[in-house]
């Protein structure tokens, strides 16, 4: 799960990513991204990042608008993607299965 200014994201198991209300729980929206999540979510420069076991990096608007709930993108990293994403000096990393 990540949580910046009050916006809660965080995916189940069954692959559905949710964004909430961090102080009350209430339901912005929801994005089936049709393969089991592992990983948690990551904000970086107003953007969430989440991974799927089907390989899909998908990138959303950081917002509670139900318009959000449709990614900006999903990139194929070719791999299982089981971690959560992590940026260090600059860079994001993705890792899958294979790299």
């Amino acid at each position: 799960m990540a949580i910046r200014d009050d916006l809660l994201f965080v995916a189940d198991f069954s692959g559905l990513f949710h964004c909430l209300d961090a102080k009350t729980g209430k339901l912005h929206w929801t994005y089936d991204m049709l393969a089991q999540a592992w990983g948690s979510a990551l904000i970086v420069d107003g953007k969430v990042y989440i991974g799927d076991e089907d390989g899909d990096l998908a990138i959303f608007t950081m917002s509670a608008d139900p318009e959000a709930a449709e990614p900006l993108t999903e990139i194929n990293m070719e791999n299982s993607v089981y971690s959560t994403p992590v940026v260090a000096n600059g860079v994001l990393y993705i890792s899958n299965k294979s790299h």
